[in-house]
Order: C-alpha cells, then structure tokens, then sequence
C-alpha cells in the first residue's frame, strides 16, 4: 500500500471531507492526513471478434488504454484520484468455450442498450478471463442503435454495487469521442452526467458533462473533476476497495 503525507493545515476543503469520511488516513504520532493510493487493477475484455476491430489495435494500445485513464482521470484542482494499473489484456479469441457466452452475445446484439441484461451477464460470469474478481473490468464492444446501427459509439460505466465496470466502444479506443475512458470511469466511481447549458461540441466541459439533460453538448471533456466529484469518487473508491481486495485480506 503506497500512501501520500499531506500536512493537514494545508488541505484543500475535499480532502477535509474525505477525511471526515474516512476516505483518508492519518499517519500515527504525526496527526498528518494520509490516503491509500495503491493502484486498482483494470481487466480489459475484448467482447468482439479481432475481425471486427481496426488493424491498428493491439495488445500494446488495449494497454495504453490504463495510461490514458491516469492521463486523464484527474481533478481539476490538483487533488488526487484514483490510480489504474493493467491487470490482464483478453481476446475474445480467448475466451471460445467461456460459460460467461451472453457477454459475447451483448457486445455484438442488434438490439438497443440493456443495462440490466449487462448487469445480470457480468455479476453472473464465473470465467474469471471474461471477468476479474479482483479488478475493474473494462470490456471492449461494439454499440448499436436502431439510427445509427453499429456505427453507434454509446459507451457505458456502472458502480454495480462496488463491482464496477466499464462498457467501451471499439471506436472510442485511444482516448477517442469525448474523453470516453474517464468519463465512463467516473460513472463507475459513482459519478452522474453534469449539464451544461449552452454547451456545444467544441467547448471546454468537466469530464462528466453530457448531452443528455437536453440544454447543451457534452463538449470536450476536457475539465477536470471538481471538488465534489473528487469526494464523491473517494467514497465509492473506499466500498471498491473493499469488494477487490482478496479474501485472505478480507
């Protein structure tokens, strides 16, 4: 466990929060606030035939993917967050004869997003290629959309109780579409979509901006979290933890 020494009189008011949360640490004998910032392990999933994909991605950019994620999954004071680190890259060439076949059918279905089916298909897969126990797992897929067909890039991130994953279209790999990675990160730490009134596609945006309360853009994404969603992503990050860790630690 790496932990950080912060002096207490000069923390900012999210990491005071965090503190009473219990979110951060205090070394003994020095009354110096610290945090566990051990990095979570990211479990990249390729739900769809290497046929399906652009010949550019590789083993080696599915593995970048964990560097864009602590690129970019910042705040935008300067306050800490969540670090990543690989765990395993899988092909769904890997995963023939898998007892977890809905996820493939998922990836690929000709049929509106349905966060429940998804929901049921992971916490139900036993296959621990197809899906860590011991890891946030991020699946690559392919969207559909009855306007747009495949060419729907939606991408999705869900909590799930503290067993979080992420759902990312093919298309938006390397750091591609509106910071897709640490936006559909935040949604797995807790987080929900930030309106934006006016906002268009071209403007600068908090990473968890989104289209969706039908006032603006989701824009860049390129603003950091702010002070709140940093205390928000703590305390989600503190109930993760929890569920990651190995049982022998439990």
């Amino acid at each position: 466990m790496r932990l950080y020494d912060i002096s207490l009189y000069r923390l900012p008011w999210v990491w005071l929060q965090l503190l009473a949360a219990g979110s951060l640490l205090v070394s003994a004998g020095c009354g110096v606030p610290t945090y566990d910032a051990e990095p979570f392990k990211v479990h990249i999933v390729v739900l769809i035939p290497s046929s399906n994909l652009d010949s550019g991605i590789s083993e080696e950019s599915l593995e970048r993917e964990v560097d864009i994620l602590n690129k970019y999954f910042v705040a935008e004071s300067g306050t800490p967050t969540p670090r990543f680190e690989l765990n395993d890259v899988v092909f769904y060439e890997d995963l023939k004869g898998t007892s977890c076949g809905d996820l493939l059918t998922l990836a690929t279905a000709t049929a509106p997003y349905n966060g429940t089916a998804w929901e049921t298909a992971i916490d139900g897969c036993m296959d621990e290629k197809a899906r860590s126990p011991r890891a946030i797992n991020f699946y690559i897929v392919d969207s559909w959309s009855e306007d747009r067909g495949f060419e729907n890039a939606n991408s999705h991130g869900r909590f799930n109780s503290g067993r979080p994953y992420v759902l990312l279209d093919w298309e938006r790999l390397g750091h591609n579409i509106q910071s897709p990675g640490e936006h559909e990160m935040g949604h797995a730490f807790g987080l929900d979509h930030v309106c934006v009134e006016g906002a268009k596609r071209d403007s600068d945006t908090n990473i968890m901006a989104s289209a969706s309360c039908g006032l603006g853009s989701g824009g860049l994404r390129n603003i950091g979290f702010n002070d709140e969603q940093v205390t928000i992503i703590w305390q989600h990050a503190e109930k993760i933890r929890e569920n990651l860790e190995p049982a022998s630690n439990l």
